[in-house]
C-alpha cells in the first residue's frame, strides 16, 4: 500500500465501523432519527473510499481487480455505493445499511490482513474481457448483498410487526409485500449480471488457458453460487416461495458468493484465479 492509500484506507474503515455501529444501534433501539446522519457519514466514507481506490490506481497503474485486498476494496465500494443509491431513491430503505455495512467492514478488514502489497498488472489480465468479467461480478455481488439486506429487513419487520405501531420505526420501512418483491428483483438482477460474468470469464479463459472451463476451485464455487440463486428464482416462480422462506434463502445463499470470492483463495493456493504473490 502506498502512503496516502494507507491513510485514506484506515480513515475509511474507521468511518465504516462507526456507521456500522450506528445502524445496528438504530435497529436495536428502533431509533430512526439517527438514520439521516448515519447515511450522510456513509457518503463521506464512500468518498474517501473512492480516493483510496484512486491512490491505488496511481501507484499501480490499474484498477484493483485481483487479490483478496483488492477484491475487498472494490467489492466494498460497489456494495456501499449500491446501498447508498437504494437509500437515496427510497429513504425508507436506508436501514438496509445495517446489514450491508457490517459485511463491507469485515471484508475490508480481512482484505488488508491478506495481501495489500503493490503489484503491477499481470500480462494475462491486460484484456477488455477482464473489465467486463469483474465489473459484472461486482454488480452481481452487490445485488445479492442487497437481496440479503432486504431479507433481513423483511424478517425484522415481520417479527416486530406487533410493536411497529407503538415505536413507529418499522412503520417507516416498506411493507412486507414490497420488501418481498425487492428481494426477488435484486436476486433476478444479480442472476443476470452473474450470467454475463460467467460468459465473459469463459471467453477470457479460452484465450488465456485454452479452455472455456477448467473446473478451477473459484470457477466451481462461482457455479455453485450461480445455481443456488437459480434455484431461488425457480422456487419463487414455480413453487411460490415467498415471504420468510425466500428471505432466509437469500440470506443463506450469500455465503456461497463470499466463499467464491474469499474462501477459496484462503484455503487453496493453486487456483488459476490467484494472480498475485501471496
Amino acid at each position: 500500500m502506498s502512503y496516502w492509500e494507507t491513510i485514506f484506507f484506515w480513515v475509511t474503515l474507521v468511518i465504516y465501523s462507526l456507521v456500522c455501529g450506528g445502524f445496528i444501534y438504530s435497529i436495536v433501539f428502533k431509533n430512526s432519527r439517527v438514520l439521516p446522519k448515519l447515511t450522510a457519514l456513509l457518503w463521506v466514507g464512500l468518498l474517501l473510499h473512492s480516493v483510496t481506490i484512486a491512490c491505488r490506481f496511481a501507484a499501480t497503474g490499474h484498477l484493483p481487480w485481483s487479490g483478496d485486498y483488492e477484491y475487498s476494496l472494490m467489492g466494498g465500494w460497489f456494495i456501499t455505493g449500491g446501498t447508498l443509491l437504494v437509500g437515496w431513491r427510497n429513504k425508507a430503505l436506508q436501514p438496509m445499511a445495517a446489514a450491508t455495512v457490517p459485511l463491507v467492514t469485515v471484508m475490508m478488514g480481512y482484505g488488508v490482513m491478506r495481501n495489500p502489497v503493490l503489484t503491477p498488472m499481470a500480462a494475462s489480465l491486460k484484456t477488455y474481457w477482464l473489465y467486463i468479467h469483474v465489473y459484472f461480478a461486482w454488480l452481481a455481488f452487490c445485488s445479492y448483498t442487497l437481496a440479503m439486506a432486504a431479507g433481513v429487513l423483511f424478517l425484522l419487520k415481520q417479527k416486530n410487526g406487533a410493536v411497529a405501531a407503538a415505536t413507529g420505526f418499522y412503520e417507516k420501512i416498506p411493507s412486507l409485500s414490497r420488501l418481498d418483491e425487492l428481494i426477488f428483483r435484486y436476486v433476478v438482477f444479480g442472476f443476470i449480471t452473474d450470467s454475463i460474468m460467467i460468459v465473459a470469464g469463459s471467453i477470457w479463459a479460452e484465450g488465456l488457458w485454452g479452455s472455456y472451463w477448467s473446473w478451477d476451485p473459484v470457477e466451481t464455487w462461482s457455479l455453485i453460487s450461480y445455481l443456488v440463486y437459480g434455484v431461488a428464482i425457480h422456487l419463487r416462480v414455480t413453487l411460490g416461495w415467498r415471504d420468510s422462506r425466500q428471505a432466509w434463502l437469500v440470506i443463506a445463499a450469500l455465503s456461497t458468493v463470499i466463499i467464491s470470492f474469499f474462501g477459496v483463495t484462503f484455503l487453496v493456493n493453486s487456483s488459476l484465479h490467484v494472480f498475485q504473490v501471496r
